[in-house]
């Protein structure tokens, strides 16, 4: 089973990140975006569906991180989209691998049979956190690691040295520990769920320098700056997120709806070609072109 790490707040992923409310410093502006929730301020809630502004279907169908929109029966995980983007959708399956619901004695993790990889309960594995571990042998349908429950298989992080090592599967960051965030999103062969473990603390930045290494970018948040993948939606299109926004822009509402405007610094450089420079909140020294 291939296991392909991207990073939702520290790679190319544009997931993380909800747009910051823009106003002029004396509370929230006639156009800011109802609460959308976050998880410490870095992983993303979503508010369960609704439409654009354009009348489209919203890509985020359902809140991976409190696991709410989704019918009895079903979870809600982010997924790759048919137009080539990310977003949320409701799957249904055996058990869920947070919330770990099998039968006592069993674990649920993704099992691979016939090419296909699906949330399955399998016997528990001996392997820990952090520990090294390795796909179980197959007994001729199904292949799975050797973690314990609540585990998941996969690369080691960047500095932690080499090899696969059991890691904590996550929905959301308070299901990591105090060192970690729930930002890492997991690949799988045979399956359009992207799945999320704990991983690295994502890393703090200045909008307007280079301080974030290829592929990321620097984009605002509800907690300051951040280093995160960088998206490639234009000035204008609707947006979720601010990192699916081209890196110098960001995801705000301008009245509308959520788009992506050009970042600019209030009463200094880079400046509005166009419109006016309104202050982002928790974000000082940067805000957003508006109309």
């Amino acid at each position: 089973m291939r296991v392909d790490r991207r990073y939702v707040l520290t790679g190319t992923l544009a997931l993380a990140l909800w747009a910051v409310a823009c106003n002029g410093g004396n509370g929230p502006g006639p156009g800011a975006p109802r609460d959308a929730g976050t998880d410490g301020g870095r992983t993303p809630t979503v508010d369960g569906g609704g439409t654009d502004a354009d009348g489209g279907a919203r890509d985020f169908a359902c809140n991976v991180a409190r696991q709410e929109g989704c019918a009895d029966g079903q979870d809600c995980y982010f997924a790759d989209l048919a137009d080539g983007g990310t977003g949320s959708r409701c799957f249904e399956a055996e058990c869920d691998v947070v919330a770990q619901d099998c039968a006592q004695g069993q674990r649920c993790t993704y099992a691979m049979e016939n090419d296909v990889t699906q949330r399955r309960c399998v016997a528990p594995g001996t392997a820990d956190e952090g520990a090294p571990c390795t796909l179980a042998p197959s007994d001729g349908r199904l292949a799975y690691d050797t973690c314990r429950q609540g585990l998941f298989c996969r690369e080691a992080p960047d500095g932690a040295g080499s090899g696969f090592t059991c890691q904590r599967l996550c929905h959301a960051t308070t299901q990591c520990g105090n060192t970690s965030e729930c930002n890492t999103v997991l690949r799988l062969d045979g399956t359009k769920e992207l799945p999320l473990v704990c991983g690295p603390p994502s890393t703090a930045c200045t909008p307007f320098g280079d301080d974030c290494e290829a592929p990321l970018s620097c984009y605002p948040s509800t907690s300051g700056p951040l280093c995160a993948g960088s998206g490639n939606r234009t000035e204008g299109q609707s947006c979720d997120f601010s990192n699916q926004c081209a890196p110098g822009s960001a995801c705000v509402n301008a009245g509308g709806g959520l788009t992506c405007r050009p970042l600019c610094q209030p009463g200094g450089t880079p400046a509005c070609s166009t419109g006016g420079c309104r202050a982002l909140d928790g974000n000082p020294g940067v805000g957003a072109c508006v109309p």
